[in-house]
């Protein structure tokens, strides 16, 4: 039997490790991006599933629930390099994707679909730090799938000339925007979703400080 010398050994336990620490290397950015999206995906998918079986106030539940879909569009949007878009009207919003001529509103998602919130809730918008005057049919009727059926006629109809006011790029690009969401159970109380390159999607709920 040959035995390995010292040296010869050491040589052995280096490359080894050389070896697990670059496979290890390898992986984790692919792991990393992975769990992110899982996360992201999950996260969306609770809060749009369940946040309605809460008491939350209106505006709450709301501003929750677009911060999580807005910002799980922008993800997606890096990842499948597919362009996205968010048109918000005075007590709704739909996502758009853009076909590479025009942008088409989502259809046959339930998470993406377009959601109108009642005039309960009430949204503001602001571009670049100028307020956009919203119309209160900006978007067309919610589509949940346990409401009455809406044809893919009547929706292409009424959004054939509808645009998004926010773009959520594959290159991870964000119009500058902030929503304020308020309801009239209680006016005093807003909850503000900004989105930006450099912080992505952030929400402010009553109470938070913002850094400016």
């Amino acid at each position: 039997m040959v035995l390995a010398t010292p040296r010869a050994e050491a040589d052995a336990i280096s490359s080894a490790a050389s070896t697990v620490d670059t496979r290890a290397r390898g992986f984790t950015l692919i792991e990393i991006l992975v769990v992110m999206v899982i996360v992201a995906i999950v996260a969306g998918v609770a809060i749009v599933s369940l946040g309605s079986l809460g008491r939350a106030p209106p505006a709450k539940h709301a501003a929750e629930q677009l911060s999580a879909l807005t910002d799980l569009a922008a993800q997606q949007a890096v990842m499948e390099g597919q362009q996205y878009g968010l048109l918000v009207s005075s007590h709704g919003y739909q996502f758009f994707t853009y076909d590479g001529t025009q942008w088409q509103p989502v259809q046959n998602d339930e998470m993406f679909r377009a959601r109108n919130l009642g005039d309960d809730v009430i949204l503001d918008l602001h571009l670049e730090g100028a307020p956009v005057n919203l119309a209160k049919t900006d978007t067309v009727p919610d589509t949940d799938t346990s409401a009455p059926a809406t044809s893919a006629a009547s929706i292409n109809d009424e959004t054939a000339q509808a645009k998004p006011q926010i773009a959520l790029l594959s290159s991870g690009e964000i119009t500058p925007f902030e929503i304020t969401v308020s309801d009239t159970v209680n006016p005093s109380v807003h909850y503000v979703i900004r989105g930006s390159l450099a912080h992505g999607i952030e929400l402010e709920s009553p109470g938070d400080k913002h850094a400016q």
